[in-house]
């Protein structure tokens, strides 16, 4: 069965993760042909597939009837559409993901009502023209049918994984980190990431041996304007961009990951966290739950008081560290990218079917 996957995002954020974790295992199942559409200029997901290359950016309109144009001239058996953006005409047959409807259910995340308007159009557009509808969560899986009713019947959630990212190896700390203790988590300051809620926690801990890092660009007085003169601001670190090297090093070093997100269409790194065994607490909201299962210390969403009494349990504990340790190790061995793969890959059999 020849596959096309579009991989124009493969060096995004979020989505480029489940790109090269889905593709690089696609290819080891013995009965599928995978070609790649890679953006122009971009290294491919894996050597091990064939590659054809994309000028134009995927959410444009050219974008898509470029999409289009490729599809016809490499007449697959099935594409799959890893994003809303899909090729215009559409070539069946047609599986698409839908990430998440984040601006769609966040307020303040997509400010603009228009832009509100047009990105419910195209994911509308996208849902009625796939054969098959791929979530990365059962969650994700109930917000496209609030949203778009007629999908219920082509909708299918695939957990995903991130044994792809954790069986490579750490870099270093920056050096301003060595040797300190610190708390990680992601520098995201969209609402719903509810990083208020993380630094209000910190500072109620009122450790000065431990500092916040925050994986992510600083965006100026972003922490002075939640936590304004509080001693603990200044113990409070955006790491700026960073390579996966070191990504992978902070998640190591940390002693634990705090993520109070409010809304995810799956949460990459509390399962990433719990790959290299590092003690995990989120916010018992959307998708989450479903990703860390048991592995991993939930706080209801917006609890200043319960996040920092769980990060307290955490360094305090040992044992109950261990025992998370453990636990998260477990739970991403179960999830991985060939059992994502292969229910993937279970997908495509049934719409060329």
């Amino acid at each position: 069965m020849r596959v096309l996957i579009d991989c124009r995002m493969s060096t995004w954020s979020g989505i480029g993760r489940y790109c090269q974790g889905l593709v690089r295992a696609l290819v080891d199942i013995p009965d599928l042909s995978v070609i790649q559409m890679v953006a122009v200029g971009a290294v491919a997901p894996s050597d091990a597939a064939e590659s054809v290359e994309a000028h134009h950016h995927p959410f444009s309109f050219r974008g898509s009837l470029e999409f289009g144009r490729i599809v016809r001239a490499v007449a697959p058996d099935v594409t799959h559409a890893l994003h809303f953006p899909t090729p215009r005409p559409v070539g069946h047959p047609l599986v698409v993901t839908i990430q998440d409807l984040t601006p769609l259910v966040v307020p303040g995340v997509m400010s603009s009502a228009l832009r509100r308007a047009v990105y419910r159009r195209s994911v509308g557009h996208a849902v009625r023209v796939a054969d098959h509808i791929l979530t990365p969560s059962a969650y994700t899986a109930r917000d496209v049918v609030r949203f778009f009713p007629h999908s219920e019947a082509r909708i299918t959630s695939v957990l995903l994984a991130a044994d792809d990212f954790t069986s490579r190896a750490a870099g270093v700390v920056p050096e301003w980190l060595a040797g300190r203790r610190f708390i990680l988590s992601m520098g995201n300051t969209k609402p719903h990431k509810d990083l208020p809620t993380l630094l209000k926690a910190f500072a109620a801990l009122g450790d000065d041996t431990l500092a916040l890092v925050l994986a992510g660009s600083d965006p100026g007085d972003y922490v002075a304007s939640v936590l304004g003169d509080d001693p603990a601001a200044g113990r409070v670190h955006f790491t700026g961009a960073v390579s996966d090297d070191t990504l992978r090093a902070l998640y190591v070093g940390a002693e634990l990951l705090a993520y109070p997100s409010l809304y995810e269409g799956f949460g990459l790194p509390p399962l990433e966290a719990m790959g290299f065994g590092t003690p995990v607490i989120v916010a018992d909201a959307a998708s989450v739950p479903e990703v860390v299962a048991d592995a991993a210390l939930k706080i209801a969403p917006g609890d200043v008081e319960g996040l920092a009494e769980a990060m307290r349990e955490i360094l305090g504990d040992p044992v109950l560290a261990s025992d998370l340790m453990r636990r998260g190790i477990a739970r991403a061995g179960e999830l991985t990218w060939a059992r994502t793969a292969e229910q993937t890959a279970a997908v495509y059999r049934e719409v060329v079917g």
